[in-house]
């Protein structure tokens, strides 16, 4: 009876986990993200990064500006996913490119914090959202990005595993409700305070930005990730998105990030556009947070996106 029970909690926790997720994170989790990207057929523009690319990227006016040049209607996605590094991008392309629909223009966002040795994040949790449907294929993949393989490999093994945080957190939240069982997806028309300014530099100068050391395994994931694009026919591009005070935090090293960037696109022949600037810093109205534009601002950065899409090769 109890390996009954153990064997009926493993679907039933993954459906639980997933209610939960959706709640949690408004819709903004990896799990949520990519059943719905995977929901229809692939668009014409995919837009693949970080949470910049789920929050500046206005797909109803670029869909409009491209559509108005091509004299047809030319469909847009995103698929940000928060604080996406190069190994979690390479593992979500292999999913959108092993796909028998597949985008015609893939536009990469680049982010500096990502290329940081130093920086470990946990992305096991990804990994498992992203594992349905079952791939052979995406299982290496994860496996071989993962630096936590047992933990995921056992969440592969008994769900339940994977999905008790999860869970855990949903309980607490109904227990004890807080701002954080509410994250928010978007951030729509919210205007950049200077306490938020600050708040989000300072966490950039002790998390992303600390002890920063250069990661050659992230720069070969991106390529990897580019290169998935390319064998699969599809035009490529890549983007630096807007930022509002986190190049100043450390001139030389922005600077730094930067050459890296246009030399390994230069090396591989990948058009590059560096917009970090193309949003004026001053205008707190366009800008969520130093990270993040709000919807104006996304709208007003749109064209930059257009041109971007009409240099892919």
């Amino acid at each position: 009876m109890l390996l009954a029970v153990a064997m009926l909690a493993q679907p039933l926790s993954a459906l639980a986990a997933y209610r939960v997720l959706e709640h949690i994170e408004a819709g903004a989790d990896t799990w949520s993200l990519w059943v719905r990207y995977a929901s229809s057929a692939a668009p014409d523009v995919l837009f693949v990064g970080d949470s910049r690319v789920r929050q500046d990227v206005d797909v109803v006016g670029i869909s409009l500006e491209l559509s108005a040049q091509a004299g047809r209607t030319v469909t847009v996605s995103r698929l940000g996913l928060s604080n996406a590094d190069p190994a979690l991008l390479d593992t979500v392309l292999y999913r959108v490119m092993s796909r028998a629909s597949r985008p015609r223009t893939v536009v990469i966002s680049l982010a500096e914090f990502a290329f940081n040795a130093s920086y470990q994040p946990d992305r096991t949790a990804d990994y498992w959202q992203l594992s349905f449907p079952p791939d052979a294929g995406f299982l290496r993949v994860a496996l071989a990005h993962d630096w936590n393989r047992s933990r995921l490999a056992a969440g592969w093994a008994v769900p339940l595993v994977a999905h008790a945080p999860i869970l855990a957190q949903g309980v607490q939240c109904a227990v004890q409700p807080s701002a954080s069982c509410s994250a928010a997806a978007h951030l729509h028309d919210e205007r950049m305070t200077q306490a938020t300014r600050d708040l989000i530099l300072t966490y950039y100068i002790n998390l992303y930005l600390r002890d920063f050391k250069w990661s050659e395994t992230e720069l070969h994931d991106l390529l990897s990730a580019a290169e998935r694009v390319r064998a699969s026919g599809s035009r490529l591009a890549f983007v630096v998105m807007p930022i509002n005070g986190i190049a100043e935090l450390s001139e030389p090293f922005y600077t730094e990030y930067l050459e890296h960037m246009r030399t390994l696109a230069a090396a591989n022949k990948i058009p590059i556009a560096d917009l970090h600037a193309a949003v004026d810093k001053s205008d707190w109205s366009l800008w969520a947070d130093p990270s993040h534009l709000n919807d104006r601002g996304a709208a007003l950065f749109a064209p930059h996106l257009v041109a971007v899409v009409s240099r892919a090769t």
